[in-house]
């Protein structure tokens, strides 16, 4: 079984409990505008080019065979769509400043490199399915599960849940734990920053209610976007009517901003400050707050 990757992440951290080893797959139903991993949002290779890394030596020119580079007054210039994947510029490149993100893998490639990282899982580490959007490739994703299941590794997908519900079904037995993202609550405000369908993410949200598999609601929380009231209470109230007991929000960065200008993307949000720590506190003590008030009303029903 044979699918598409973008990077392979070992002693991951943060990607779900204990030390992890995370697969980040290419592709994704959604474009977030805040996005950090730019690169995934479209299957196929996509050219990187790190500006600080590039000597001037202009051997890319040469080495690419369809004329995607080319240097005018000492200025690297790309035509991008001219790019085929085939990464011969990133092979001529001294200073490493071109890469390719996105490749085709197996699922028993993969497998060998989490191999690599079992003797470090403990008790409740494991393997992350992330993105992009894993589950826009099930049948690759299912076969990975399938194969750390059978050797006793605990796994993990990490989703925004806009695809289908056939999709979930294929990698519902071989799951331990979702982190299912929910970034906004109306259509409009999907429509406007991240596209996708609300209805259909919350369909399947209840589709892992409905089968008791266990879920953390993943929340980005955006200034200016959805850091209100509102959406903490639309997210108090979706967790309580589903009985999800774990909800994390995450505050907002702009640490993927350099690869949108890398992979010829424009970042929209472009200036926008990291969220401070206390602000994000303040959010997540909202949250709790709600949480137990949703929990409070639904004892006194």
């Amino acid at each position: 079984m044979t699918g598409e990757i973008f990077s392979m992440e070992r002693f991951s951290i943060h990607d779900g409990p204990g030390v992890r080893t995370s697969i980040f797959f290419k592709g994704c139903p959604l474009h977030c505008i805040w996005c950090h991993n730019p690169e995934s949002h479209e299957r196929g290779p996509v050219l990187q080019y790190l500006e600080k890394e590039c000597v001037g030596c202009a051997g890319c020119v040469s080495a690419c065979p369809s004329g995607v580079h080319s240097f005018i007054n000492g200025e690297h210039r790309m035509d991008r769509g001219k790019c085929t994947g085939c990464g011969q510029c990133c092979l001529a490149c001294p200073g490493d400043a071109l890469r390719i993100r996105g490749k085709a893998c197996t699922a028993e490639e993969v497998l060998q490199v989490i191999g690599k990282d079992r003797p470090y899982y403990g008790e409740e580490g494991g393997v992350t399915l992330s993105g992009g959007e894993p589950l826009l490739q099930p049948d690759f994703a299912a076969e990975i599960l399938k194969l750390c299941k059978e050797k006793g590794i605990g796994t993990c997908v990490e989703t925004a849940g806009d695809v289908s519900q056939k999709a979930f079904l294929k990698v519902l037995a071989d799951t331990d734990l979702f982190l299912y993202d929910y970034k906004l609550d109306t259509q409009e405000q999907m429509d406007r920053y991240t596209g996708g369908s609300l209805k259909r993410i919350r369909e399947n949200l209840e589709l892992l209610a409905e089968h008791g598999k266990k879920v953390v609601l993943r929340c980005p929380i955006i200034p200016g976007i959805n850091d209100t009231r509102e959406h903490l209470k639309a997210i108090a109230e979706l967790a309580d009517r589903l009985s999800i007991a774990d909800t994390e929000l995450m505050p907002y960065h702009g640490y993927g901003e350099d690869k949108w200008r890398q992979i010829g993307k424009e970042y929209v949000l472009s200036g926008l400050p990291n969220m401070e720590k206390e602000t994000a506190d303040i959010c997540r003590r909202q949250l709790a707050g709600l949480r137990a008030g949703c929990h409070e009303k639904g004892r006194e029903v």
